[in-house]
């Protein structure tokens, strides 16, 4: 079977601290509302949070993180969005978040608790939640935290640009997990057991249907763009403060929110509204210095990490709020960029990335089959390696696993043992190289196929072998535009220690957290047929490099 459930995620039990109300969409629904209250009985600034992962849940920690606001002086409000648990209306992601945000803060104005001004928040999906509240121009929406997000976060969920992105399968597994029913499920899916259609409506026959997955299943046939925003894109219309919350670790949707702070920490008269704030953690929020104590500091399976995590996040959360809503300026001044250098600590920049000299390394052919990354030019050579979708290079974890990388952080070393992965590999470096900002693989591949994918690793090797990855980058090629490329891989701030090395992998796969591409130039979501294809990485000169954003530290 492709699709077997797990678990059935039901609604947990509210707080007694909650006062629950049904707040009135303009179309007729009721949407299902958690108020908590300060002890003091007068008009407050809000912070609402609007999620489809139960309002109520460990999961979530909103009602543990509404006691801390509370005691900050804060309402607290905390939402299921439409068709999810508690509220009614179509099971739908995205498609009403806009206009529902704004008939909640519309609701929110007229309580007597209520001074009139909002924050919103959110991580994830919620995260989105936070950018449509943005974008729905509401005037009581006066600030607002995205985290672990991006803006654009739904076209990489329910978009269908399959030819010009390589396809995430992670979004295909949330919606079919969380999308379905206004309740969750854990399950798990095998999408190498059929057709994506299949494992739908597989899907379909035993919890019913997903209108999301049939949505982007329907994208993938006209390879549409998704926006939710309608002429609102946050992009265009945000005039709020905003703080920008990412963590490095977070494949899945770090890249977005970075993209969103380079777009608008590059508008003129409008980047002084951002601020940046990035840690050394994965989606889940499990630390880089934190690796070792295994669900001991985990925030999602320990309460006592749940909760040094809530007085460690909520308190800068609080601030930022305090700042923007009430007018209480910090006794420090904001950093306008505040970002952690894994296995050093917090760094503060009026920028991000920091001014940088870029260090330069070249990809050389070795007849070992470790190749080399070194300083010195290349002699002309090629290398190959064969891409079969019927035994793709798999992912390092599975696809939970994906959102809780550095809480599993695999080691993985075993790839550079297989032919279809090339390896490049500094000499052990003789002193600590720190960067900061995205490493850049310029390269040309030759392809056998019409299309193609390259997928890149960059990873620290121990002096033991222990290989732990970096970063990580992916592009989809096309005969059409032909094989050279300019790749900026996933921003990170990192030190590789002196005595280990710096490594680079290149492949044509990375199953499942990436849909496998068929070796044809096919509809990779509806294929029957595949091949195996050759691709070649030309040497030679300084042709293949791998460019390092790096800082000095003391």
């Amino acid at each position: 079977m492709g699709f077997t459930i797990i678990e059935k995620i039901s609604a947990e039990e509210p707080s007694e601290r909650s006062i629950e109300y049904a707040v009135p969409t303009r179309d007729g629904f009721q949407l299902a509302t958690d108020v908590y209250l300060p002890e003091k009985a007068t008009a407050h600034s809000a912070v609402l949070v609007r999620t489809p992962y139960d309002k109520r849940s460990f999961y979530t920690g909103l009602k543990f993180e509404a006691e801390y606001f509370t005691s900050r002086g804060f309402v607290f409000i905390a939402q299921d969005v439409r068709g999810k648990y508690g509220s009614t209306g179509q099971t739908i992601p995205y498609a009403f978040d806009v206009a529902d945000a704004y008939d909640t803060a519309e609701w929110v104005v007229k309580q007597p608790w209520s001074n009139g001004k909002i924050g919103v928040m959110g991580a994830s999906y919620y995260g989105f939640t936070t950018w449509a509240a943005v974008a729905s121009g509401h005037p009581a929406i006066q600030a607002a935290i995205p985290m672990v997000t991006g803006v654009d976060m739904g076209n990489g969920h329910v978009g269908g640009r399959w030819r010009q992105e390589v396809q995430s399968f992670a979004s295909l597994n949330d919606l079919l997990q969380i999308w379905t029913t206004n309740e969750g499920y854990l399950a798990d899916i095998d999408w190498s057991s059929g057709s994506v259609e299949e494992i739908i409506a597989e899907a379909r026959e035993q919890i019913g249907r997903c209108v999301g997955a049939e949505e982007k299943l329907a994208r993938t046939k006209t390879e549409d763009w998704y926006s939710p925003y309608g002429n609102r894109h946050p992009y265009h219309t945000t005039q709020i403060p905003v703080l920008h919350w990412q963590n490095w670790y977070d494949p899945g949707l770090a890249p977005d929110g970075m993209r969103d702070w380079r777009h608008f920490s590059s508008l003129p008269g409008w980047s002084n509204l951002h601020y940046l704030r990035v840690g050394s953690a994965d989606h889940g929020g499990y630390k880089l210095e934190d690796v070792g104590r295994g669900d001991e500091a985990n925030p999602y399976l320990n309460e006592a990490a749940l909760d040094a995590k809530i007085q460690e996040e909520t308190a800068e959360h609080a601030d930022f709020f305090d700042e923007h809503l009430n007018g209480r300026l910090p006794l420090k001044p904001r950093p306008r960029a505040k970002w952690h250098v894994g296995h050093v600590g917090w760094q503060e920049s009026d920028q991000y990335p920091p001014d940088a000299t870029i260090t330069q390394f070249v990809l050389s052919a070795d007849p070992s089959g470790l190749h080399t990354l070194g300083s010195q030019a290349a002699a002309p050579e090629d290398l190959s390696w064969t891409h079969d979708p019927a035994n793709p290079v798999p992912s390092s974890v599975d696809m939970e696993a994906l959102w809780y990388f550095v809480a599993a952080y695999p080691d993985e070393r075993d790839y550079v043992d297989r032919a279809d992965v090339l390896t490049f590999r500094t000499a052990p470096l003789a002193k600590n190289l720190d960067f900061a900002g995205q490493p850049v693989l310029t390269a040309t591949v030759d392809f056998e196929g019409p299309t193609t994918h390259v997928h890149v690793r960059l990873q620290d090797v121990a002096p033991d072998g222990t290989t732990r990855r970096i970063t990580q980058g992916r592009v989809a090629l096309a005969r059409a535009i032909g094989g050279s490329f300019r790749l900026p891989l996933d921003d990170n701030a990192y030190r590789v220690r002196a005595g280990h090395s710096l490594q680079l992998q290149i492949a044509s796969s990375d199953y499942p957290h990436y849909a496998v591409h068929p070796g044809t130039g096919d509809n990779l979501y509806d294929i029957e047929a595949t091949a195996k294809t050759v691709q070649t990485l030309r040497l030679g000169g300084v042709s293949a490099r791998l460019e390092m954003p790096t800082i000095d530290l003391a």
